[in-house]
């Protein structure tokens, strides 16, 4: 058999402000980022120049009911994932939002155009 190539795998949760060690988070909490997701990770990875693939289908073993997704980092350049996990936090940590933009919500009825 073929073996794979060894590659490091990321989860949100390992960034995550709100989760304890316990439940997965891999940062200090001083590190963490509060509402992390795949696009802030992957942000993190293109700013580092890292080949990334993002698996929204996978999910984190001790939060399977809400995770994601992850995102897998081929390994050149990279000594260790801890190094890894740093790097891509203090990436992350100081983007705003990374999001899809979403409208803008208006109270009430739209207002209409008189003729």
């Amino acid at each position: 058999m073929l073996r794979k190539t060894r590659s490091f795998v990321l989860y949100p949760e390992y960034f995550e402000k709100k989760l304890s060690k316990k439940d997965g988070r891999r940062v200090p909490r001083s590190k963490a980022v509060e509402g992390c997701n795949l696009s802030k990770i992957a942000y993190a990875c293109k700013h580092l120049e890292l080949n990334y693939k993002i698996e929204k289908d996978k999910q984190y073993s001790k939060n399977w009911w809400e995770s994601e997704g992850r995102v897998v980092i081929d390994p050149e350049g990279i000594t260790n994932k801890t190094e890894l996990i740093r790097r891509v936090a203090n990436i992350a940590r100081k983007l705003k939002k990374v999001e899809k933009p979403t409208q803008k919500k208006t109270k009430g009825k739209p207002k209409q155009q008189r003729k």
